[in-house]
């Protein structure tokens, strides 16, 4: 067995009391014998399979390697439902956590109380969709069909089963993002509003916020004091520090609410990097930062606040920051000019750009909910909006 161990494919069901949150429970658990990292699909909701009245299950299949053998493996999925609160009932009757292995590496196994591929798994939609999610082209051990064949012959013989996607919403929402969007980025300069913007969009939307550390930056003071002898450290560390905390975001990301809202792009730090830093550090920051930039997720939708320099100025009075009270109205107008600069050409993602000098989505409900309806709209290309002055 190699140090990272075998390939395995389970699958979670629930459909008692808060179900979301017993999938998650087990998710969180199954980590503890996983070899790096777990590759789970979306949650779908669907019918109830048996006789008898039953709540709809959430269902979900997921993918890992563990040392664990197959015996192993099935008493750690046996005690981790008992110490999670599973209440034992017959064979048909509601869970509130069911953790099924579904197939070990290539090995079948036939033994007391356990049958790998799991025999069931060609006749439930409710298995086949997130399976097939996950691995497409998987050919469980002994099956000559790959499960997303297995999944259209099931279809064939029974019909299609009513099996979608569940995403958490917040209580009385009736909005939420397009499926398409799992990642959406807020940029614009200091002070333009991005971060309270992506407060307000996961409280009314659901989606998961991210927000950068820049208060962490222990050299951020000193550089707005003097900016030509603090450049580098302070661009490193922005560096380091947005590369770290993308990348683990993502891997542990919510399932349950699996659009991203982010106050910055990763990209975006070579725009404060061409503002500050000379020839030679800008030779070392680029290596860096292009070897970074491959290994992360890009946005499916950049949604860039524009403002002028005097209405940022103003907004970076008002809130007062300690660091930022010795920042130049010069770097202001410099930075406001290299933002339009990068989005000018910006192509990576559609692009919604918003000119907020005449908005106030903090204070005004009418402004929010009338920028909320255009990022919704997510248009692909280019879009502006620019609210006039008698808004």
């Amino acid at each position: 067995m190699s140090p990272r161990g075998k390939t395995v494919w389970l699958a979670l069901g629930s459909n008692v009391g808060d179900r979301a949150a017993w999938l998650r429970k087990a998710i969180e658990s199954l980590r503890e014998i996983a070899s790096g990292t777990l590759r789970v699909s979306k949650i779908y909701e669907t019918d109830p399979v048996g006789p008898g009245p039953q709540e709809k299950y959430l269902n979900l299949c997921l993918r890992f390697s563990t040392v664990l053998n197959p015996r192993q493996l099935l008493e750690y999925c046996q005690q981790t439902e008992k110490k999670l609160g599973r209440i034992p009932r017959g064979k048909w009757e509601s869970r509130e956590i069911d953790i099924d292995i579904l197939s070990y590496d290539s090995k079948i196994v036939q033994e007391e109380g356990l049958t790998l591929p799991h025999p069931y798994i060609p006749e439930r939609q409710f298995v086949l969709v997130p399976l097939a999610e996950i691995d497409p082209d998987l050919v469980l051990p002994g099956f000559q069909d790959s499960v997303t064949r297995l999944l259209n012959k099931c279809r064939e013989t029974q019909g299609a089963a009513d099996i979608r996607e569940f995403r958490l919403l917040p209580a009385g929402s009736a909005a939420s993002f397009p499926d398409r969007l799992r990642y959406i980025a807020i940029e614009g300069v200091i002070g333009v509003g991005k971060t309270t913007l992506v407060k307000l969009l996961g409280e009314r939307l659901g989606g998961q916020t991210l927000f950068e550390e820049f208060e962490n930056n222990p050299f951020l003071a000193d550089f707005y004091r003097d900016r030509s002898r603090f450049a580098f450290q302070t661009q490193v560390t922005f560096l380091l520090s947005r590369f770290r905390q993308i990348q683990d975001y993502f891997h542990q990301q919510d399932l349950f609410r699996p659009q991203v809202v982010s106050d910055y792009m990763f990209a975006k730090d070579k725009i404060f990097a061409t503002q500050n830093l000379d020839e030679n550090e800008m030779s070392l920051y680029l290596r860096l930062s292009n070897l970074m930039e491959r290994q992360l997720p890009q946005p499916d939708y950049v949604v860039y606040l524009q403002a002028d320099t005097k209405t940022l100025m103003n907004r970076i009075k008002q809130r007062d920051r300690d660091y930022e009270r010795n920042i130049d109205e010069g770097y202001i107008d410099s930075l406001n000019q290299a933002y339009n600069g990068f989005f000018h050409y910006y192509e990576a993602s559609p692009l919604l750009i918003v000119n907020t000098n005449h908005m106030d989505f903090v204070r005004k409900t009418d402004d929010l909910n009338l920028l909320l309806d255009q990022i919704l709209k997510a248009q692909e290309g280019v879009t502006y909006y620019s609210p006039g002055v008698n808004h």
